[in-house]
């Protein structure tokens, strides 16, 4: 079994929203539509329309009106006639298809805010028995992408468009660590780059790919703790007795064997609670808890890890030995089939003895993992965790901001496409120093275009071992920062006058994503033609402002030429570092 990061406490942020009952009413509406049966092109286009009415965030700040999207392009999608129809020419019904195409662009490029928003539209082609002829034909369409469209070419999408020359992470990571970042304070995890400048020891450079932190973090539930199990009750002796009616020397024997492996499991895991290796883990964890300082904890797990393989070995040979010889007796020429019965019902009550002590002492742990399950022991857990955690990042990163090392930092967030909530709380509440409203959301709420949640604030929380006062922060942003390198840039920035934004404006994804939510955002509609992404939220940033399709601004403007972002990793030349490092250094 590969290694894994075990027992991470994925946190869920519940964010608490008033309801408010919009008094707008629409003008248009498809009623009642069943968006799963989808016959022709009209029907296609309904289905698309009515779920964009009620499941849309941002109809409210939309320049165009929804109704003329309907009135514009419905008649467009009636005159297509090909749709799902086996007997028409595979030509037209392609040259129909790319124009569908044409027309999902013309409605969602540049016109829809929403910049997490996604449709993938498939639509079926006559069954014509032709090498590399597919049945069906399929293109993605999403707020700000490129496309072209030509009855001879059809429709062809080139991805999102860009404004400005982009310099790519892997050569930002090769420049600082071949050249700015002094090698002995370097850590690299994930998507975490981190280290202190050469030319200036108390700045602390932090590139951040993507909010994927978590499973690098050490949570309260990341480590195992054993219970006590000294007070569970064993095997009911009405299944030695039941046996030994029938048998009493296999039942004598049997009921001996048994009863010792049980206490034998509860001695262990006793002895391990018990020992001074456990005691000095337990120490080391709780002052990891109250300092983040990790030393200690780190140098406990493999003695305790140790102690335990030792402690366990008797007990394993015991349990190893009760199949064979209860294997034994069942398959013996001699033994009845009450007997048999007897002695398999005693087994199967043995086995799940073992189990709820393994489950209730904590001693075998099962790990839900991104859809797999896995079942390991103590010390198995142990050493896994010794072999996983890069503990540097918390002696080379973290602790740096908690114990006042870092006196300057500057944040790299250029190219982040964004990631998991939860590293709100685990890595960007780290640089919060007050609670401060960065923000306000709103969401969805039942079926209409403008049934809408009131604005809610949302808030800042300093970390537990946040920075313990303002220091000069740098944020380095670019159109490819999205979602919540977004949210963070807004986080922080709200912090006050230390903190500057350099580079160019963010992506403009700031709507919060999720699965499908009972307020009816976050649509994944998938009915074999349409299949939806779109966020359960929508945002705005501390003033007020909603900054879908804007992004975050800038403090210093900052955009390298094409020649620098070419010539970066020869030339070492970085303009957005170099103002980055000249606001924090003023």
């Amino acid at each position: 079994m590969k290694k894994l990061k075990y027992l991470l406490q994925i946190f869920i942020l519940v964010l608490s929203l008033h309801t408010l009952q919009s008094c707008r009413e629409d003008s248009l509406d498809v009623a009642e539509l069943n968006r799963t049966e989808v016959a022709n092109y009209s029907d296609l286009f309904n289905a698309f329309w009515d779920t964009m009415n009620n499941d849309y965030n941002y109809f409210s700040e939309q320049e165009e009106s929804w109704d003329n999207v309907y009135k514009k392009y419905s008649p467009k999608f009636k005159k297509l006639t090909t749709f799902n129809k086996a007997d028409a020419n595979p030509i037209d019904a392609e040259k129909e298809a790319n124009l569908a195409f044409k027309y999902f662009a013309e409605i969602i490029t540049g016109k829809v805010l929403d910049q997490h928003f996604g449709l993938n539209v498939t639509i079926p082609l006559p069954s014509v028995k032709l090498p590399g002829r597919s049945a069906s034909i399929s293109a993605g369409f999403s707020s700000n992408m490129k496309y072209k469209y030509t009855e001879e070419d059809g429709f062809v999408s080139f991805g999102r468009n860009q404004r400005n020359p982009k310099i790519d992470n892997d050569d930002v990571g090769f420049v600082m660590t071949n050249d700015k970042l002094d090698p002995t304070t370097i850590v690299q995890e994930g998507p975490i780059l981190a280290g202190f400048l050469k030319s200036d020891p108390e700045t602390m450079y932090v590139q951040l790919t993507g909010f994927e932190v978590y499973p690098t973090a050490i949570t309260d539930g990341a480590f195992p703790l054993l219970e006590d199990i000294s007070d569970i009750e064993g095997i009911n002796q009405s299944y030695f007795d039941d046996l030994k009616k029938l048998d009493n020397e296999a039942g004598t024997e049997f009921e001996t064997l048994l009863k010792e492996n049980l206490s034998s499991f509860k001695t262990l895991v006793s002895t391990i609670i018990n020992s001074n290796e456990y005691n000095t883990y337990i120490e080391a964890l709780n002052k990891f808890k109250n300092t983040e300082l990790i030393d200690d904890f780190e140098n406990s797990l493999t003695p305790l890890a140790n102690f335990t393989q030792t402690a366990k070995n008797e007990f394993k040979t015991k349990h190893a030995n009760v199949l064979p010889t209860l294997g034994a007796y069942y398959n013996a020429s001699s033994t009845t089939e009450a007997q048999k019965e007897a002695v398999s019902i005693l087994y199967g009550i043995y086995n799940k003895r073992i189990a709820t002590y393994q489950k209730v002492s904590s001693f075998a742990s099962t790990v839900s993992f991104f859809g797999f399950t896995f079942t390991d022991e103590f010390d198995v857990l142990l050493n896994s965790i010794t072999s996983n955690y890069n503990f540097d990042l918390y002696q080379k990163l973290y602790n740096p901001i908690t114990n006042g090392k870092a006196k300057k930092i500057i944040l790299d967030l250029r190219g982040n496409g964004g990631g998991y909530v939860i590293d709100a709380r685990i890595f960007t509440e780290r640089f919060i120093t007050q609670q401060k409203v960065w923000g306000y959301q709103r969401t969805k709420e039942g079926n209409g275009r403008f049934n809408y949640s009131p604005w809610t604030p949302v808030e800042t929380k300093p970390h537990k071992f946040a920075l313990q006062q303002n220091v000069p922060i740098a944020v380095l942003i670019d159109e490819n920062s999205f979602s919540m390198s977004e949210i963070s840039t807004m986080m922080i920035k709200s912090q006050g006058d230390h903190i500057t934004i350099v580079g160019d404006n963010s992506g403009g994804g700031t709507a919060g994503l999720g699965g499908q939510d009972s307020f009816n955002g976050g649509n994944r509609l998938s009915n074999g033609y349409l299949q939806f992404y779109m966020p359960l939220m929508a945002f705005k940033n501390s003033e007020g402002k909603v900054v879908e399709a804007i992004g975050v601004a800038p403090d210093v403007k900052t955009i390298p030429t094409q020649e620098q972002v070419d010539e970066l990793t020869t030339t070492y030349i970085d303009p957005a570092f170099d103002a980055a490092l000249k606001a924090v250094s003023k």
